[in-house]
């Protein structure tokens, strides 16, 4: 039952972002949101001579806000709101790529799946740190298994989206 609520939560969560990505952007000049653009993730505004490199360092920042956050017993609840923040940039840029001239093979093979995918992977890195009730006490834990889990899926992710940047988006 929890989780099938914790699931319906985050999907909401994701959705309300996503579309206040697209509000924000209307609300922006473009000049303005390109500055935002290329400030957190500026392989939106070109995608010439990416690396792995390039595809790792956007993501690192989200990653070590969420662990930060989830891993303290008071300020959990912040983590959920940084994914919050990223799945409205989610929203914001796929506005600015679906708004430019030929790029809509590049939001849907590359910016519309991979970014998805992370802020799926950044709800579950959320769980990492949890509490179970052990008597009239509540112990919290850090699983280890989940953490490692997610972790290995978040590389495969980066280089599969490493792999679509350079062979299948064409240049």
């Amino acid at each position: 039952m929890y989780r099938s609520t914790l699931v319906i939560q985050f999907a909401v969560i994701l959705a309300i972002s996503f579309v206040s990505g697209v509000v924000c952007f209307q609300l922006f000049p473009l000049d303005k949101a390109m500055e935002l653009i290329k400030y957190i993730d500026p392989r939106v505004l070109e995608l010439e001579k990416i690396t792995i490199w390039n595809t790792v360092f956007p993501l690192i920042p989200w990653i070590v806000l969420v662990l930060f956050f989830t891993t303290h017993p008071y300020f959990h609840v912040l983590a959920r709101f940084v994914v919050a923040v990223k799945a409205t940039f989610f929203g914001f840029s796929s506005v600015f790529l679906l708004t430019q001239q030929e790029s809509l093979l590049v939001y849907s093979v590359w910016w519309f799946p991979f970014q998805f995918l992370y802020c799926i992977l950044l709800f579950l890195l959320c769980s990492v740190y949890a509490s179970k009730k052990v008597g009239n006490n509540r112990k919290f834990f850090f699983s280890q298994r989940l953490f490692v889990t997610l972790i290995i899926a978040i590389s495969i992710i980066c280089i599969g989206e490493n792999l679509v940047i350079t062979y299948i988006i064409p240049s």
